[in-house]
């Protein structure tokens, strides 16, 4: 099917630059698993993609995994200071090296399969009875690099050698970060994200366009519309990121109890093209920054770190979170994902008020118009 002229952006309805006037991406672009493989090499193997928080990385050795669809990396301190991300992957028969998650390597990488050795900074240390090949030469066999950048203090990684970089294409959003979240470089005690490790059975795709719309808020999530007040939600978009804001907080509402003296009272929820989400509830100086994987074209993980300025971490939050708010987006996630199948649909329009509140769809169209970029 992918043969046809202009099947991944010419649409029966079309996607044009006024929100108001612009339809949804076609199911078809969620469930057809030759555009999933297309997504892979356009989108997610030429953006910047998020691995973890700097406070991963606490001496050398300390490393973090990742596994971005196919592609198996990871990140490691060398014995120099020194963060370095690499393909996860023996140079010899592709065993893979490190174990998935974190952990410390205290000398060198040897890999399971043959006992090939490299070293923390990816030279290939040792492989046993290499000598006795002609012409042998160990700096040929050193791990695979992979761009590495520092933006809001975590480590990203791009497998594209000739991406922008993050502080020319988003530099905005790490200064509108720091402005809004003023205990920002005092974040420190990471844990796993009220997140946790979520499996969701819908594509990236469907997980991106819950995130970034509040248009649902008021119906499928009460608590949080009467925790922060939809009123007042602001919902603005930028060229490669989009953010949400709550001001306007009640404390005596369904989600969690607050008393006005907590020392955050306000909510905000940052996204990054395409996948990183970065979030902060009222109540203590907590921020998430998590990240919507693709694990299939119809499955997706949404996970990340949570970071505190204590170690006092608001379990009534954790719990509302964990729940109530992450089990009612999930549910709406996977619902969309079987009807997208359905021979009853195709494409809807976009609701997008003169006032671009947070009540509208914008920011979809937004991300659907960064899709459609993609794609072309």
């Amino acid at each position: 099917m992918l043969d046809k002229p202009n099947y991944l952006t010419n649409y029966e309805k079309p996607l044009v630059a006024e929100p108001e006037a612009s339809f949804t991406l076609p199911s078809y672009l969620y469930t057809d698993p030759q555009v999933y493989e297309i997504e892979k090499e356009r989108i997610f193997y030429r953006t910047w993609q998020f691995i973890a928080h700097k406070s991963s990385f606490g001496k050398p050795g300390d490393y973090v995994t990742a596994r971005i669809c196919d592609q198996n990396i990871f990140v490691m301190m060398g014995g120099d200071g020194e963060l370095r991300a690499f393909y996860n992957v023996c140079q010899h028969r592709a065993h893979e090296l490190l174990p998935e998650g974190s952990g410390n390597v205290r000398r060198v990488i040897v890999c399971p399969y043959h006992a090939w050795t490299f070293e923390r900074e990816g030279a290939l240390r040792g492989a046993p009875r290499s000598e006795k090949r002609p012409g042998f030469n160990k700096a040929d066999y050193s791990l695979k690099q992979i761009r590495l950048e520092m933006f809001l203090d975590c480590a990203f990684i791009n497998m594209d050698d000739d991406a922008v970089s993050l502080a020319e294409i988003a530099g905005d959003l790490e200064r509108d970060v720091r402005e809004k979240i003023p205990f920002f470089g005092e974040l420190k005690h990471p844990r796993r994200s009220e997140f946790g490790q979520s499996h969701i059975k819908a594509g990236w795709k469907v997980v991106v366009d819950n995130y970034v719309e509040c248009y649902h808020c008021d119906h499928a999530h009460p608590d949080f519309a009467d925790l922060i007040c939809m009123d007042t939600y602001q919902h603005d978009t930028f060229d490669q990121w989009a953010r949400q804001l709550g001001t306007d907080i009640k404390n005596d509402n369904s989600a969690y109890a607050l008393t006005g003296d907590e020392p955050y009272l306000q909510s905000a929820f940052w996204f990054l093209w395409p996948n990183t989400t970065i979030n902060i509830l009222p109540g203590t100086q907590e921020l998430n920054i998590a990240c919507i994987r693709p694990l299939g074209l119809e499955d997706s993980d949404f996970g990340g770190v949570t970071l505190s300025t204590t170690t006092d971490f608001n379990k009534a939050r954790d719990k509302y979170t964990a729940e109530i708010l992450v089990p009612e987006d999930i549910d709406l996630c996977e619902s969309v994902q079987r009807g997208l199948r359905s021979k009853g649909y195709s494409q809807g329009p976009m609701i997008v008020d003169p006032e671009r509140s947070g009540r509208g769809e914008h920011a979809i169209h937004h991300f659907h118009r960064l899709v459609q970029k993609s794609l072309s």
